[in-house]
């Protein structure tokens, strides 16, 4: 859970009478199964008496892909390298899993480089990543 953005307040001197918070929690699919996020967040405040008003909720699904899945068995077959790990990130990918569209998220590069202000990719992870995809293709057509 993020607390990413806070405003509230007058002026510098007197007490906000108010204060509006932008919260990103990302959800796992555990946290899913359990209700999710926003169910978590009500309770939390209900147990605490909070005077919390939550506004304009919205909640994006996990994503998760059985790792014994045959397209996921595919991939990992393309490169003894490959491994899969979890992400504590979204992708609109999710929106696919949960739709029933096994779903991944995969490509060369540094995810921290990744939709940065100076986003770039080694040349090297480049041609890798290159290499990579047309194994897999040339595997999906046999």
């Amino acid at each position: 859970m993020n607390v990413g953005m806070i405003h509230g307040g007058s002026r510098p001197n007197i007490v906000p009478d108010r204060a509006d918070a932008l919260i990103d929690i990302r959800i796992t699919p555990a946290l899913a199964a359990a209700g999710g996020a926003l169910k978590l967040l009500g309770e939390m405040i209900s147990a605490h008496a909070l005077p919390i008003e939550i506004v304009n909720p919205h909640e994006n699904p996990p994503m998760e892909t059985a790792p014994d899945h045959p397209m996921i068995q595919k991939l990992l077959a393309v490169d003894s390298r490959t491994s899969l790990t979890g992400a504590p990130w979204f992708s609109d990918a999710a929106h696919l899993s949960n739709g029933g569209i096994p779903s991944i998220c995969i490509g060369p590069g540094s995810i921290h480089q990744a939709h940065t202000v100076d986003e770039f990719i080694e040349i090297s992870a480049l041609e890798e990543g290159a290499e990579f995809f047309t194994k897999l293709i040339q595997q999906l057509s046999v």
